[in-house]
């Protein structure tokens, strides 16, 4: 993979990722404010605990993406998050 090897192509990446993140955790935002998950969740780790399951079926297994395994892997990081895996670790 050209991100391993390219500073370049890793930084840009990394943008695009960051990106993704940054779009979705509004959704998780709002949980919090419905009182769905503590207060204190960080929402980017758990956007990043939905998407990592997928990716890396996507980019190591070849397997098809598909509702089952997108459905899967939400319920999984919404469970953690309830539980407060994904709690911010401020100090």
């Amino acid at each position: 993979m050209a991100a391993t090897c390219d500073t370049e192509a890793a930084e840009a990446l990394r943008r695009f990722y960051r990106r993704r993140v940054e779009e979705w955790a509004p959704c998780v935002t709002a949980a919090v404010e419905r009182g769905e998950l503590p207060p204190d969740t960080d929402a980017f780790e758990v956007i990043r605990a939905v998407s990592a399951p997928l990716y890396y079926r996507m980019l190591t297994t070849g397997e098809p993406l598909d509702e089952a395994a997108a459905d899967r892997a939400a319920a999984a990081a919404e469970a953690a998050a309830r539980a407060g895996a994904y709690r911010r670790q401020d100090g």
